[in-house]
């Protein structure tokens, strides 16, 4: 009968968080996989690598075989000598049981080195002269472009383009993009770091003539304040340059290295404006078709500007490329009585549109006016956006295609001005988020859950840039709190371990030289401009922003087993703690911005800044048991006893039982405070109840104590009373959103309607709540003892009106899922990967009264009706 059973299949193959990575991040990559499900348990783990794939398929690796016992974790050390500059290693993996029986070999990975060292860069950075004067000088009427013929005399077997620059670089190779990604290279400091990448452009060319041209744009290392032109912040720091060097390898075994340097060729080309904030203007004109191709004339082009490195040093990134993930049609097309068109594309979503424009006398100008909504009379409303934005074409007579190519926009609407209505009708919107991994699913009956799951993830899509962003139009900046809080709604939906940890470089680099995590990262602006209840760096300064530093390393090490990012993270960490130490009085912090956009201001701020606190500490805490400094372990902990005993003197009044100011928030954090007696503790919740009760059985809560008041109903048997707060319709939150009609989830709770400064119609902020449909809901959780999802705890819960949920999770250990109904042929499904175990329990008022049964799962699948505790306990 074992003979039968299936055996174990290994998939997924990542090097340091991503598939087949050109340009991996670290020299020794972390190997991590996923398995099949079966029953069958793991107990070891082969390796094999070679220098080239055919080596690796005939059984022949030249690098070497290696075995590994199966540990709690799918992940393996670099097993051999760490990759040097460009080297290629092919690996595959099985797994064997028990039994000594060896599954087959997994589908061949490969993993590649980018250019570790200086001197690997023959290549110099390079710009238009006009361009080369540098940060405080007046800019020139038109953005950079640069290109360089080479002549390649036989065919090409492989071809590597390494890329970095500041702004906006756009590649292409006679006359076509060189690569997907989008907006390249991506955000960083730019002071301390500049995102770098490689791509395989093997078959973007031929033998004899080639061309290699960059289009170069501001992106966010300079924005200008334009008259007329909206823009959230401007900067300074570096004008648009390049670094780039194309390595071809050809089919005779000969070497070609095309590097940018003063032997390429420089104009100012048709764009005129770039905007990161406000815009594109193009002029077709300015440049003919065929700029890019060989056999161009640039004898009217000059020669380009060779520049001295920048400070900052080329940084090799994890995360995956922006690049087009969906194309939007439009979905209508209104026709406005002064001419212009409003293109619907049915769904708010983060890109650009896409022009197709019929020939025409050259001039002709179409101006496109993104927005997320529209007034009265129907026309583009940027009240939510920040305004004006507009993007601008000029045609040069022929037919075109043209989009912006140096920003991007968040909208639903574009409303065109200079297009017929069979052009407008042919537009397009593609859709631009980072590549990572779709990773889990969610499907229910109850059209509520299933539309509220839906516009959180677009949400979460529109604002998945090179880094997590608040929206992606008003301010395209990265926010931190939203990490941490939104946690598992990223990484539940979608693989963001190479994201994320690019996240915490980014706010490493960002900590000033006091401990300081400013808010935002990088941080491309200080917000010390905006006073909030008498604190002039609100928006800078709040432990429950900064310390995104500690709980999503912790998070990441949780999810993913990934010990290196908090190794590489303490040191930082220590600082931040340092530094929220020096701000407390008596263990109390009162600083920052409260329980952000609450409709019930009155929580505390010292409160909110507080709790914050103390759960940052008890973060560290066990980030410092994981790395083994034990005497660190303990005075955290002792820290975090005595912040949490000043956070109840404070704000807890014993003869009441009230929190606070007794705002739904306030008793929340006071019932997450780990403070309190039995019975203080059901006096709070009892005094939860009435406040929810008091707001008509409203939330009124901020994003910072949202989490806490889902845990609270939810752990004390109030899910009902949270699903039908979330549904209401007649007031400001989730019900009230889907109900107006909101594609994408909203900046605060009043959606269509939110105040000035706080109106985005695409923010993942106040996401949390999708957690709760997966993980109490449907109720797939990882246990809490658990790291890298080696066990999971399921615990559903059956709402009313709620017929059946399913959840699919392709974890890090591989396929979980999840699935019930109620009804006639009631019971669970369960389906785990080799090697995870898990518990399921289940209500008992649904099996025998008063018992409330457990029951152990392993690898495999199984059903399990829910009829009566004897069936239950014999389906386990």
């Amino acid at each position: 009968m074992a003979a039968d059973r299936p055996a174990l299949r290994v998939y997924a193959l990542h090097a340091d968080g991503r598939t087949d990575p050109v340009g991996v991040a670290s020299p020794r990559p972390v190997l991590s996989w996923k398995l099949r499900a079966t029953d069958r348990v793991p107990a070891a783990v082969h390796l094999e690598l070679a220098s080239t794939r055919e080596l690796l398929i005939t059984e022949q690796p030249d690098v070497g075989r290696f075995s590994f016992p199966f540990t709690s974790l799918a992940r393996l050390p670099w097993p051999t000598d760490p990759l040097a500059s460009r080297e290629r290693r092919w690996w595959r993996l099985r797994a064997v049981d028990t039994e000594d029986r060896a599954g087959p070999w997994s589908p061949p990975a490969v993993v590649e080195a980018p250019l570790w060292n200086t001197e690997d860069w023959r290549a110099r950075w390079i710009t238009h002269p006009a361009w080369a004067a540098g940060p405080g000088t007046p800019p020139p009427a038109a953005l950079p472009v640069l290109r360089h013929d080479f002549r390649l005399d036989a065919p090409v077997r492989s071809a590597r383009l390494y890329l970095t620059g500041a702004g906006v670089v756009v590649p292409s190779l006679n006359g076509t993009d060189a690569i997907a990604g989008r907006l390249e290279p991506g955000h960083s400091s730019q002071s301390k770091r500049l995102p770098a990448s490689a791509w395989d452009v093997t078959r973007a060319l031929r033998p004899g003539v080639n061309v290699l041209a960059l289009q170069l744009g501001t992106g966010t290392a300079f924005i200008e304040p334009i008259p007329g032109r909206y823009t959230k912040l401007t900067r300074d720091v570096l004008r648009p340059q390049v670094l780039a060097q194309l390595e071809i390898v050809t089919a005779d075994g000969g070497s070609v290295c095309v590097g940018t340097g003063p032997q390429w060729l420089a104009t100012l080309g048709g764009t005129t404006v770039g905007h990161w904030y406000g815009g594109e203007d193009h002029d077709a004109r300015v440049l003919a078709p065929g700029w890019d191709e060989p056999g161009f004339d640039t004898s009217s082009w000059v020669p380009a500007a060779p520049l001295p490195a920048p400070q900052a040093s080329p940084w090799w990134r994890r995360s995956p490329a922006v690049t087009v993930t969906e194309t939007l049609a439009p979905t209508a097309v209104t026709r406005l009585p002064d001419g212009a068109t409003v293109v619907d594309f049915g769904v708010n979503a983060a890109g650009w549109p896409v022009l197709r424009v019929d020939p025409a006398p050259a001039g002709r100008t179409i101006t496109l006016t993104p927005s997320e909504l529209l007034t009265d009379d129907g026309r583009a409303d940027q009240s939510t956006t920040g305004g004006p934005t507009w993007d601008s074409y000029t045609t040069d007579g022929d037919n075109a295609q043209w989009h912006p190519r140096f920003g991007y926009h968040g909208c639903r609407y574009v409303q065109a001005k200079g297009l017929s209505a069979d052009e407008a009708a042919r537009m397009r919107f593609e859709v631009l988020r980072a590549g990572n991994e779709r990773v889990g699913s969610f499907t229910t009956d109850d059209h509520f859950l299933a539309a509220l799951h839906r516009v959180i993830d677009r949400a979460v899509q529109s604002n998945m840039s090179s880094v997590f962003t608040d929206c992606p139009h008003r301010e395209k900046l990265g926010w931190l709190e939203q990490l941490y809080l939104n946690f598992e709604v990223l990484a539940r939906n979608y693989d963001v371990q190479a994201h994320l940890t690019d996240a915490v470089l980014q706010m490493i680099d960002a900590q000033t030289d006091s401990g300081l995590v400013p808010s935002i990262a990088p941080e491309y602006v200080v917000f010390d401009i905006d006073e909030v209840d008498g604190d002039r760096t609100a928006f800078r300064d709040d432990p429950n922003w900064g310390r995104a530093l500690i709980e999503v390393p912790w998070r990441l090490y949780r999810t993913y087993g990934d010990e290196e990012v908090l190794r590489a993270v303490w040191p930082a960490i220590q600082r931040y703690l340092g530094y929220l130490g020096s701000r407390a009085s008596g263990h109390l912090l009162d600083h920052g911005l409260g329980d952000w956009i609450a409709l019930d201001r009155s929580t505390p701020r010292a409160l909110v800044a507080t709790s914050g606190y103390a759960d940052a500490v008890g973060t560290a805490a066990r980030i410092a048991t994981v790395l083994g400094e034990n005497d660190r372990t303990t005075e955290l902990l002792a820290h975090e006893t005595a912040v949490r005993r000043a956070l109840r003197r404070r704000f807890h009044d014993a003869a009441t039982g009230t929190w606070g100011s007794g705002s739904q928030g306030s008793f929340a954090l006071g019932l997450a405070s780990q403070t309190l007696s039995t019975h203080e503790y059901a006096c709070s919740f009892a005094g939860l109840l009435a406040s929810v009760e008091a707001a008509q059985g409203h939330i009124t809560v901020g994003e910072n104590t949202l989490p806490a008041l889902i845990r609270a109903l939810t752990d004390n048997g109030h899910a009902d009373l949270l699903n039908e707060m979330i549904r209401r319709v007649d007031g400001p939150g989730y019900g009230h959103q889907i109900a107006s009609g909101v594609t994408a989830l909203t900046e605060s709770w009043q959606g269509p309607a939110g105040p000035a400064g706080q109106g985005s119609q695409n923010h993942f902020m106040l996401g949390m709540i999708d957690e709760w449909i997966l993980g109490d809901v449907v109720g797939l959780r990882q246990a809490p003892d658990s790291v890298g999802w080696r066990r999971v705890a399921i615990q559903p819960r059956f709402l009313a009106g709620v017929g059946a949920a399913r959840a699919t999770f392709d974890s890090p250990q591989g396929l979980v899922t999840v699935a019930w109904a109620t009804g006639p042929d009631a019971a669970v499904e369960v389906e785990l990967p080799a090697g995870v175990t898990g518990t399921l329990r289940l209500p008992g008022n649904l099996v025998s009264p008063g018992n409330r049964p457990n029951v152990d799962l392993s690898g495999g699948r199984v059903r399990i009706p829910f009829q009566d505790a004897a069936a239950l306990r014999s389906a386990g």
